[in-house]
C-alpha cells in the first residue's frame, strides 16, 4: 500500500513540473542567444569608413600643371648686328614665372595703372633706371650685372669665371634673368674682349624698368638723341647718346616704349 502511494506521488509532481514548463518548446530569454547581441553601431561600419576615406584621398591626390615659362627670346637686332637668333625680345614672356602667371600679371598692372599715386611711382622708378644705365654708361660699366664688367676691359674669361657659361651662345652670349632679374646679351671681339653690354630689362614688373622709358622721357631726361635712326626690320627706332668714350643706345619698339638698351665704346 504505501509502495502504491509514493508511486503516485511521483507521477503527480512529474505532471505538475511538465505543466509549469514553457509552451511550444520556445527557450527561455536566457537561453537566447539573439537577445544578448547589441545593436550594430552605424557610426563605426567598416563600409561608411572606407568609402569615404577613399574619396577624401582621391580628392587630395589632383596634381596641378604649371604652364607658365619664363621668356628667353633674344633681343631685337640693332641695326646690322643681329641678335642672338634674329627676332625681337618683347619682354612679355615669364621668368620666372612665368608662367601660368603672365596673364594675371597683366590684370595686375593694368589695374594698378588705373591708380595715379601707383602710376607716378613705376614711372618715377622707370626714370631712375634710366639715370643709372647714363650714370653706369659714362664709365663703361654694365649696369646691374656685377661690379667689375666694363666695356672695352673686361674678357670672356673674367665674365665665365665670375657668372658662368651663357645659356646660348651665338654672336651674342646670352645670359637670361628670372625672379626679376634682368637678362643681358653680351658681345665679344676676336680677341675675346667686350664690346658690347645689351641690357634687356626685366619681365616681372617691366612698366617699372624699360618698359616704362619712352622717347619723350629720354628727351626730357637726357636732351635730343645726337642720333636718331629708324630699323625697318624690327619696325624700332633707335636713340643713340654719345657718353664720352661710349656709346648708349635706347632701341625703342612700335609703342615708343624702351626695348633694349646697348652699351659699346665709340
Amino acid at each position: 500500500m504505501n509502495r502504491r502511494l509514493t508511486f503516485a506521488a511521483v507521477l503527480l509532481t512529474g505532471t505538475l513540473a511538465a505543466c509549469s514548463g514553457p509552451d511550444n518548446g520556445e527557450p527561455a530569454d536566457g537561453d537566447n542567444p539573439a537577445a544578448e547581441q547589441p545593436a550594430a553601431d552605424p557610426d563605426t561600419s567598416p563600409d561608411s569608413t572606407d568609402s569615404m576615406g577613399e574619396e577624401d584621398t582621391t580628392a587630395d591626390r589632383g596634381e596641378s600643371s604649371d604652364s607658365g615659362s619664363t621668356s628667353d627670346d633674344p633681343a631685337a637686332s640693332e641695326d646690322d648686328t643681329p641678335a642672338s637668333d634674329g627676332s625681337s625680345f618683347s619682354g612679355h614672356g615669364t621668368s620666372d614665372s612665368t608662367d601660368g602667371n603672365g596673364s594675371e600679371a597683366s590684370d595686375q598692372n593694368e589695374d594698378s595703372s588705373d591708380d595715379p599715386s601707383v602710376a607716378d611711382e613705376q614711372k618715377q622708378m622707370a626714370i631712375d633706371t634710366l639715370n643709372d644705365l647714363v650714370a653706369d654708361g659714362k664709365k663703361g660699366k654694365v649696369y646691374a650685372l656685377t661690379d667689375t664688367f666694363c666695356v672695352g676691359k673686361t674678357t670672356q674669361t673674367d665674365v665665365y669665371n665670375e657668372i658662368g657659361q651663357p645659356e646660348r651662345q651665338d654672336t651674342f652670349d646670352r645670359y637670361t634673368g628670372s625672379m626679376g632679374r634682368a637678362s643681358y646679351d653680351l658681345r665679344y671681339d676676336k680677341n675675346g674682349v667686350l664690346v658690347e653690354a645689351r641690357y634687356l630689362g626685366t619681365n616681372v614688373e617691366r612698366q617699372t624698368n624699360l618698359g616704362g622709358i619712352t622717347s619723350e622721357d629720354l628727351v626730357k631726361q637726357l636732351g635730343q638723341p645726337d642720333e636718331e635712326r629708324s630699323l625697318p626690320k624690327t619696325k624700332q627706332v633707335n636713340y643713340t647718346y654719345d657718353l664720352g668714350s661710349y656709346k648708349m643706345q635706347f632701341i625703342l619698339n612700335d609703342k615708343d616704349t624702351t626695348d633694349h638698351v646697348n652699351l659699346l665704346l665709340k
